[in-house]
């Protein structure tokens, strides 16, 4: 029998009297799955534990490879070398069967960016020398405070931007422009193109010695340029985002062609239409396309998983985050995977999964988040706390912090404090439905039923106009049925909503009943239970009584 681990992707054949396997690599029991097997069909019951959905993964990630590879077929083979917009637009078209349109020049340069290159590089002799000196034109720029990272765990505000209209995002010192890193890297490859230099993007997946990934969320994705290899030496990989000197290892990068990198940028323009225009429709176009352009990408199937679980395709939506997890099983993927098992109520799993993850990255806020999540759902305060405090000590400035004090706060009954932080939440990042959620929940908590209904307004506001309906049995199954009521139009329900009814952040699970801050009554049937920004969330209701895992911010 042909067993293959899920963890590390090793194969392995064992004969039948073996009753428990073991992965011979990672000496791991579990995430074993049997090659001989074919499997399991769809619609599996999201109530079972997370080895059973494993068994789902293989149709669902094998089907873009197999749409590839047909299309490569009427297309030809596309080696690492350059191409021209208008040959990636029709390889993109019969590749995803989307026309990309002018998106398909996003790569290509124009005066103003060749200006910019030969100035760059003025002096410099070779195709190294010249994209190092790109590469340090960036820091300059950087040091001007033209641009500035961007947290990468959820959709900035303005739409992805192609090589040319960055270069003018770039041109104001002070600007400080927020920017994806794959936009750096598109300006970077167009600027050397122009100058005969046959540079790539490279999606560099992490550096030696770093304890935090390059893309914290899994969706985002972290870029570079490459210059291809060349007889026997080794593709040069730089890093014109964050400007480190030292090159990846061999494994920790990988090396696009244009179709593939055009993929990624499909997948910024799916979480912008996600997260910032409330294009659901929009969003899954572009990240079906985007999977099908690049299908061996965890962050492009982490993309599609995203906007699969907030379109309401639970069942896909989850293949797909497990696909990514198979693709690559790294320290970001454990996180997610953990926050799936909390939602599902499997907190030993959980625990696993971001032991995992913060083993591989020790200075992983966002991990730090879930697992504090992991021990407020286990009635362990003390520990809960201790981590968001290491959390916040690592990264500020992460959205998801003050959503997540506010439930700790508020599942201990500790009202002002918990009122002060989802405020907070709210100031910092108004258009997020989410924030205005928390902070409508804990106003209920604290008795500010007019205050309340303010917020629920504001968060039917934010939702998608297809989602209206939803958003509204959401409100009221969470806050009482008066909540979409104008302020004091009438007196609030004895009934509080059940613990399991709060949104929380970061995989927090409720208060469980008895516990501070836990109500006594059962949670009404659309329910739902939310995961913050910065990391999947997941609502469970609706008619069917379903979870819904929502990956967007």
């Amino acid at each position: 029998m042909q067993y293959q681990c899920v963890q590390c992707d090793e194969r392995f054949t064992l004969s039948g009297d073996d009753d428990k396997p073991r992965c011979p690599k990672c000496l791991r029991q579990h995430g074993l799955r049997k090659l001989e097997e074919s499997p399991a069909a769809g619609g599996r019951s999201l109530l079972l534990p997370i080895l059973l959905v494993l068994g789902v993964l293989g149709a669902g990630a094998g089907g873009f490879f197999f749409w590839q590879q047909h299309a490569e077929r009427a297309t030809g083979p596309l080696g690492l070398s350059p191409i021209a917009s208008d040959e990636l637009r029709e390889r993109a078209r019969i590749l995803s069967g989307v026309d990309v349109a002018e998106r398909a020049e996003w790569l290509s340069a124009d005066a103003a960016v060749e200006a910019f290159a030969e100035h760059a590089t003025q002096g410099k002799n070779g195709n190294a020398q010249k994209a190092g000196a790109i590469v340090a034109a960036f820091g300059a720029r950087a040091a001007k405070q033209a641009f500035v990272p961007w947290p990468r765990t959820e959709a900035r505000e303005g739409a992805p931007l192609g090589a040319r209209a960055l270069l003018q995002a770039l041109s104001k010192d002070g600007g400080r422009a927020q920017l994806y890193p794959l936009e750096v890297a598109a300006l970077a490859a167009a600027g050397l193109r122009s100058l005969g230099v046959p540079a790539l993007i490279a999606e560099i997946h992490r550096y030696e010695g770093e304890r935090a990934p390059l893309d914290p969320s899994g969706r985002f994705g972290y870029y570079g340029i490459a210059l291809p290899a060349v007889g026997g030496a080794a593709a040069l990989v730089y890093d014109p985002y964050g400007g480190r000197t030292q090159a990846p290892r061999t494994g920790d990068f990988t090396v696009l062609n244009d179709v593939q990198a055009l993929g990624a940028y499909l997948g910024l323009w799916a979480m912008h239409r996600l997260g910032n225009a409330s294009d659901s429709q929009g969003a899954l176009a572009d990240a079906d396309a985007a999977a099908k352009l690049s299908p061996s990408s965890a962050a492009v199937r982490g993309v599609r998983a995203a906007v699969l679980l907030a379109s309401g395709g639970t069942d896909d939506g989850i293949r797909e985050l497990e696909a990514a997890g198979q693709l690559r099983p790294d320290g970001v993927r454990h996180n997610n995977l953990a926050m799936l098992s909390l939602a599902k109520g499997d907190a030993e799993r959980a625990l696993k999964e971001i032991s995992l993850s913060l083993s591989e990255f020790p200075d992983y806020a966002a991990a730090h988040l879930t697992l504090a999540s992991v021990h407020l759902a286990r009635m362990e305060r003390d520990l809960a706390t201790a981590e968001l405090q290491k959390a916040e000590s690592l990264e500020p400035q992460l959205p998801a912090l003050p959503l997540a004090w506010a439930e700790l706060y508020a599942s201990a009954g500790e009202l002002p404090q918990a009122l002060a932080k989802a405020e907070e939440g709210v100031r910092l990042r108004p258009k997020a439905a989410e924030t205005h959620l928390v902070l409508a929940r804990v106003q209920r908590q604290a008795g500010r039923y007019d205050d309340m209904r303010r917020e629920a307004k504001r968060v039917l506001e934010l939702a998608p106009v297809a989602d209206q309906e939803r958003t509204k049995s959401l409100l009221r199954a969470l806050l009482g049925p008066t909540a979409l009521e104008e302020p004091s139009a009438a007196a609030e329900p004895s009934p509080a909503p059940a613990a399991t009814d709060l949104a929380l952040s970061q995989g927090q699970q409720a208060a469980r009943p008895g516990a501070p801050g836990a109500a006594a009554t059962d949670a009404p049937p659309s329910g739902a239970l939310q995961l913050g920004s910065g990391t999947p969330k997941l609502h469970l209701g609706g008619t069917g009584q379903r979870l819904k895992l929502d990956l967007s911010h």
